[in-house]
Order: structure tokens, then C-alpha cells, then sequence
């Protein structure tokens, strides 16, 4: 009796020790799957949580939590020339390193160029998960101007970026939305610089000139109505006409922006001359797409009132080598927060940033 009252203090001590050792093998095993899952999942992971608060946490809850946890970015001016462009550049930096992974962003047709609040605070939000980011003001978009050169400007910018020491050996890639986005996609399946980029990210953008043009023109995405935004309506009708290298073909493009119906806006600019359709094709991603290499994440407002969501899927449609994803939020309206995304419930909020952070997620793991 005696030894089985002294055995007891002995089981308890291997039975303490068991339960030490498998808590130390537990700890070694979550250590060695966190370092395994560090770079594909949790890594960028993190960066969609932090990108998606500095985003959505502001209009939905108040406050941004993103700011809260992030050092504040270093953001500086600079001059540069560009494709021999002498433009303005808006840098931001994350608030610790000194080497990050690199992203363009092509603004749209915004006349206030680079003090855009909703681009400034985006640029923000990228170096805040750890991007370096570069906004050039590029002249034609601030101006409204369809340049035919302007694909390789874009091009050289990106070139411009990825030579940085600040970006040495790391990834690089570019961010367009709307106008400047079709841009990006004309210059990745033209030149080298960002044909050879990491990954492209698209918010709005054109597929096809021809029928952004039409669907602008009358109201209508082919099948459906479609009614574009004050801007885009008074902003595209005059660039298209003055990007015309004669007078017939800028009589063809009023004509085409007066058209009775869908299909007639696009019987007048297939009539083009030559010259003039070497202009709308050059600037057309639908040209070239199948040639862009690098993959693309497509985020297309259905109610975008810039550019028809029927562009995306035209894009989707057609072929191209590697991958396009598309995802179709309802948060979102071209680049800010739906006003009336919040009336639709907690749910509906939940359910549209979990389809954002995976979409999200899905970029940054490429990303960097």
C-alpha cells in the first residue's frame, strides 16, 4: 500500500512531463507549419487584411484601423522624364526598409491628376502593406488626350520603376483603372517592360475601343443599357474626334457619337480609314491581348458608370495566355466605397469582403 501511495507522485510527474513534451512538439509543429505557410498564405495574407482595413474600415466602421497598426508611409515629389515626358512622380514609401516590392499605378482621366484623393489615399494603403508605389502624372491622361504614344510612356515608366535599387530583386507590377488601365494592358502586350511584370491589376478599364466607344455613344452595352457618368459622356466624344489624323474620319467619329443605336456607332468607326483605325486599335487592349503575358485580376464594378462591366467580360471571353481572374463586387463603385453598400446589411458587407480579401489574397501571394 505504501509503494502504490509513493508510485503516485512518480505517475503524476511522468504524466506532468507528457503533457510538457507534447505541448513543446505542438509548438515546434505550429512553428514549422507557420514557416511553411509564412510566403504563400500568411505572409500576403496579413497584407490583404491591412490593405482591405486602410480601404473599407474608414466607411464602415469609423476609423482605420489600418492606420492604427502601420507605421505612416514616407511619400515624396519628384520631377522626372519619363519616355521623354518630363512629368510629375508621387512616391510612397512603407514606413520601415529600405527595399520593397515595386507597384505602378496608371490613374485614370482624372484632370486633378495626382492630387485625386481617392489615388492618393490608395497609394497610401499600398505602401502601408509594404509596397513601394509610384504615381506618375502622366500629361495625356490629366489632360483627356488619346496619345498614341502614350502605351510606351507607360512602358518606360515601369522600366523607370523596376531599375530602382529600392526594388532590386523583388517583384513589380502595375495597378490601371479605367481609361489608364486600358492603357497598361495595350502597353504589357506591346513592350517589354511590363510584358515581362509580375502581375497587373485592373479597376474598370476598356477592353475594345470600338465598344467602349459605341456604349458611351449610346447608352447601351449591346444588350443592355448602360448609362455612363457626366465625365465620361463630355470627356471622350471630343478626344476620340481630335485623335483623328483627317476630317473624314473625325466627321465619322461625330457621327458615330450620334448613332441611333449600338450597332450603328460601330458600322462608323469600322469605316475608318486606315489611319484612323491604326489609332483606335493602337490603343485598344483587345488588339494585343493576346500577347499579354502576365496574369491579370480584373475588379469590375457592375453599376461603373466610367466603364461598362461588359468590357470585362468581353475580356474574359476572349483568349490570352496565362491567367485572368475577374471578380464582380458590389462595395465598390469605379474607386471608392458603394455609398449604399452599408444600407444592405451586415451580411451583404461580410459576404462582398470576404469575395474581396480572397481575390486579394490571391494578387499579394504574387505580389510580394
Amino acid at each position: 500500500m505504501r509503494l502504490l501511495e509513493r508510485s503516485r507522485p512518480y505517475r503524476a510527474r511522468l504524466l506532468d512531463r507528457s503533457r510538457r513534451d507534447r505541448a513543446r512538439l505542438g509548438l515546434a509543429a505550429a512553428l514549422v507549419l507557420a514557416g511553411v505557410l509564412w510566403q504563400p498564405i500568411l505572409y500576403p495574407a496579413g497584407k490583404a487584411v491591412v490593405l482591405l482595413l486602410d480601404v473599407y474600415s474608414p466607411s464602415l466602421l469609423g476609423a482605420n484601423l489600418a492606420a492604427a497598426i502601420t507605421p505612416e508611409p514616407r511619400v515624396s515629389e519628384t520631377r522626372e522624364t519619363i519616355g521623354g515626358v518630363e512629368m510629375r512622380v508621387t512616391w510612397w514609401r512603407p514606413g520601415w526598409g529600405d527595399r520593397h516590392p515595386g507597384i505602378l499605378i496608371v490613374n485614370g482621366a482624372t484632370p486633378v491628376g495626382n492630387d485625386n484623393v481617392a489615388t492618393r489615399q490608395f497609394g497610401t494603403t499600398l505602401a502601408r502593406a509594404g509596397y513601394l508605389v509610384m504615381l506618375p502624372e502622366f500629361p495625356f491622361l490629366k489632360e483627356g488626350r488619346l496619345d498614341t504614344d502614350a502605351p510606351h510612356v507607360v512602358d518606360a515608366a515601369f522600366a523607370h520603376l523596376r531599375s530602382l535599387p529600392d526594388t532590386e530583386g523583388r517583384p513589380a507590377g502595375a495597378f490601371g483603372a479605367s481609361v489608364g488601365a486600358g492603357l497598361m494592358l495595350v502597353a504589357a502586350g506591346t513592350y517589354s517592360a511590363l510584358g515581362d511584370a509580375d502581375h497587373l491589376t485592373i479597376l474598370g478599364g476598356y477592353f475594345d475601343m470600338d465598344t467602349y466607344v459605341a456604349a458611351v455613344a449610346t447608352r447601351s452595352s449591346g444588350d443592355a443599357t448602360w448609362e455612363p457618368s457626366a465625365e465620361a459622356s463630355e470627356r471622350l466624344p471630343p478626344a476620340v474626334e481630335a485623335a483623328m489624323p483627317n476630317e473624314t474620319d473625325r466627321t465619322r467619329v461625330r457621327r458615330a457619337f450620334t448613332a441611333p443605336s449600338y450597332a450603328a456607332a460601330l458600322g462608323e468607326l469600322a469605316d475608318l480609314s486606315a489611319e484612323g483605325r491604326w489609332v483606335v486599335d493602337r490603343l485598344s487592349p483587345a488588339t494585343v491581348w493576346s500577347r499579354v503575358d502576365p496574369p491579370v485580376f480584373w475588379i469590375h464594378d457592375p453599376e461603373d458608370t466610367y466603364e461598362p462591366v461588359s468590357e470585362a467580360y468581353a475580356a474574359r471571353a476572349a483568349s490570352k495566355p496565362g491567367r485572368m481572374v475577374l471578380v464582380v463586387p458590389r462595395l465598390v463603385q469605379h474607386a471608392e466605397v458603394g455609398a449604399g453598400a452599408t444600407a444592405r446589411g451586415p451580411l451583404f458587407v461580410l459576404g462582398e469582403l470576404w469575395s474581396l480579401l480572397t481575390f486579394t489574397l490571391e494578387v499579394l501571394r504574387i505580389a510580394g
